[in-house]
Parts: structure tokens; sequence; C-alpha cells
């Protein structure tokens, strides 16, 4: 086949392949996340030397689907973005976790999966983290079981070798009872720690879990972060449903908040902070208790009566929403009872039918949308954080979700990743037509 025809046949071709990439994979690359899919078989095309996407495609579509396909796909369709102590509020509950396993006097393992743990920075956080935060449980008193579907993310690990970037919330120096400075900017994990880890290949899209011959059955904890996005919807149900099956009563799923969509995780509390999301599974009552601070979601409420038409700054919120896919079970509702308590002055019964409601229809990025504008407007930063993240979850191409995002980020200190997303805002903005960006403008000179 010349290159002239494999050019008039890429797009079906490339279609087939991400077809069988996520037949394979589970991984998905539906929506914006096709253009990432698209671009990675070029650079997958360059490893194998082959003259271009459509060939690669070809390549991926030939043949029976081997372990060289998955490998190479694992590398090139998967994001390696991690690092130490990177989700601090997790490693809290792993500690009040191995607390009160230790306080109970378990005569069994302390049982912790770092399902889809990349180069290895997770795993290694939580084992070092336990050794100076738990001294009472001895390295000997809990196993580490570290997975993920990249060989390559799993051989680095395992070589436990980390340069200062994977350190951008700690110092190298406080660390030094755990890292040996190499003298090249490297810094090699204590073999101690190493030990304790067990690295493992496994696709969570697979069902070779639970089980016994993977190591993957009565957990106590699973942490389980960015991974989820990776999948379509269905196969998130099946991977969450698996999950539990993995956990020992009481045990806890730890994801993050943008993964988490209330109805796909069926046996489980959810527990929400501003930073992470935790879901617990039923337990009897003397396990680890639930942190204060969290919030468990409460029941939806009945639906209200319809909403008056949206006020401008709300008809810039409406513009850049997408249509909402069928059946949706009335947000407009929902925000009218909520408008209508914060105008009798009852703001706190307005954000409480907020949480009711943005948790009754997870899936309605409209509503997760107004909630958040609402909540950023009446000043409760966590609820619009929540609602932004599952907004972009849901709609990555989201100009205002990206908006709010940054007004989130600035009023938390966090300036360089609040001048990140403004840009990202501006590209997505300009390419509105004249009438949205003017209901935009108006919206934004009112934003808090």
């Amino acid at each position: 086949m010349t290159a002239t025809d494999l050019a008039a046949l890429a797009p079906d071709v490339l279609d087939l392949a991400a077809r069988r990439v996520e037949a394979e994979t589970g991984l998905t690359f539906a929506g914006a996340r096709r253009r990432r899919f698209d671009a990675a078989l070029g650079k997958m095309a360059d490893t194998l030397g082959l003259p271009g996407a459509a060939a690669c495609a070809s390549w991926l579509l030939a043949g029976p689907w081997d372990a060289a396909r998955s490998a190479l796909c694992a590398r090139f369709l998967t994001v390696g973005e991690t690092y130490f102590f990177r989700e601090p509020r997790a490693l809290d509950l792993a500690c009040d976790v191995a607390r009160a396993h230790a306080a109970r006097g378990a005569n069994r393992l302390l049982r912790i999966w770092s399902a889809g743990c990349c180069t290895g920075e997770e795993p290694y956080s939580i084992a070092l983290s336990l050794r100076r935060r738990v001294p009472q449980l001895p390295p000997d008193g809990v196993t580490i079981l570290a997975t993920d579907l990249n060989d390559a993310f799993l051989d680095f690990a395992r070589a436990g070798i980390y340069r200062r970037w994977s350190f951008r919330r700690a110092d190298p120096a406080d660390l030094d009872d755990f890292f040996r400075p190499l003298g090249d900017g490297r810094f090699e994990i204590d073999p101690r720690l190493r030990a304790q880890i067990r690295f493992a290949s496994l696709n969570l899209a697979s069902a070779t879990y639970p089980s016994a011959a993977t190591g993957t059955v009565a957990m106590d904890i699973i942490f389980c972060r960015n991974v989820l996005m990776y999948f379509a919807p269905e196969q998130v149900g099946r991977v969450i449903a698996r999950l539990r099956d993995c956990l020992a009563p009481g045990g806890w799923l730890v994801v993050n908040a943008s993964e988490a969509s209330p109805p796909l995780f069926a046996g489980f509390t959810p527990v929400y902070h501003e930073d992470a999301v935790f879901f617990r599974k039923s337990a009897p009552a003397d396990t680890v208790a639930v942190p204060q601070e969290a919030t468990a979601v409460a029941p939806p409420a009945p639906a209200p009566a319809k909403a008056p038409a949206p006020a401008p700054a709300r008809a810039a919120a409406a513009a850049l929403a997408p249509a909402p896919a069928p059946p949706v079970p009335q947000p407009d509702g929902a925000m009218a009872r909520v408008h209508a308590l914060a105008a009798a002055g009852r703001r706190e019964e307005a954000l409480q039918c907020l949480r009711r409601a943005v948790e009754a229809d997870v899936l309605s990025a409209p509503l997760q949308q107004d909630a958040a504008l609402f909540a950023l407007e009446h000043g409760d930063r966590a609820l619009a954080r929540h609602c932004v993240r599952r907004l972009l979850y849901l709609e990555p191409d989201s100009a205002l979700g990206h908006y709010l995002s940054a007004l989130i980020e600035d009023a938390s200190g966090r300036r360089p990743r609040a001048r990140s997303l403004l840009r990202e805002f501006g590209r997505l903005a300009a390419g509105a037509d004249a009438e949205l960006r003017s209901a935009l403008k108006q919206w934004m000179e009112r934003a808090p």
C-alpha cells in the first residue's frame, strides 16, 4: 500500500485502531482525548520505523494482539506525571488506618495497593510516611503492592533512583534516612524501603483481580488516582466493582475528585475533601473513623418547580455548557430551589440543597457548572472546586470551567497554576462567537 493510499484511509484506520486499543487495554480516546491518541500514534510510528500514524494504526490492527503492542500502547498512551508526597491528604488517611490497625493489635498484615503506580513515587511515599509517622507499626506489619500497565514505569520504580524533579513537595536533604545522593543530581532510595514494596504488571481493565494469584485480595486501602479517567464509563463501572471486591470490609478506595461519580460507587460511602475523595466500603463499627472535616453525601432532595429564566450571568454559563444528555432529572428545578433559599437569606440551606443536587445528577455538565458558579459566589470554595473538577472531567474543553478553576487556584495562593489555567481559558474562549464572549465578559466582571 502506498503512502497516498494510507493517507486516504487514515481516518477510518485511526478509528479502528482506537477501538482495538480500547478493547484490548481498556484505554479510551473519545472526545478531546482523541487528538492525543492520533499524536501518540505518530510517536509510536517513529519508534517502529513506520512512515506515519496511519501505518502505525495498521500495525496495531494486523494480527493477534501481543505483548509488544500492549507495551508500546502503555508507553505512549499513558501519562507518567507524579512526584513524592503528591497526595498528602491520602497519606494522612493511610497513616490513620495504620494507627488504628496497630492499636487493635491485628494479627494480620495491613495491606495497601497503589493501582496505577506509574514510576513508583506514590508507593514509596506511602512506605516512607508509615515509617516516619506510625513507628508503632513495624515494617514487616504492612505489605504494599504497586501495579501499572506500563512495564517501563515499573522498571524505573524498581530501580528506585530519582532526580530532583520528583521531589517537588519535599527536599531530599530532609529525607536522608531514606535516600542516598549519587552525586549527579540523582537520589537512590534505601534498599530496605524498596524491599517493602512489590511491583507487578497489571491491567485494571482485565479480569485478573481480585485474585490471590495477583495479591489483590483483602486490601485495607487502594490508591487509584488519575487512572479511571483513561477508561470509558462502562469500563470504569467494572473496574470500580472489581476494586470493591478487592477491599476488606471497611476498606478505603482513594480516587481523584474529578473521577468521583457516586452512582458508579455502589456499596461505598463517599467522603469528600477539598483535594481528595475517599470511598469507604461497608464496614463494622470498629474500623477507623471518618475524618471530621470530611463531608458525606446527603440523600437527594425531591425536585422542585422549574427555574425562572436565567440572569445574564447565568446566560454566559448556559451558553458555554453543552446540551445535556437525556435523561437529566430536572437540574434547573434543583437550581431554582437553591436560588430561592439564597434569596430568602438561608445561605447554608441553599448550599446543602446544592450539594444534594450535584450528587443526584453527577453526569450533568450544565448542573455542575451552575453549582460551581453559585458556590463560588457564595463563598464555598471547596464545593466550587469539587464541581469544577467534575465539570472539566465531563467537558475538558469548557472555557468557563478553566476560568472558574483559575479563580479558585488564585484564591488558594496557587498562582502559577492559576496563570496556566487562564492561558488555557483564553485559548478556548478565543474560538467562541461574539455573543458568547460578550456574555462571558459580563459574568467575569461580576465574578468574586
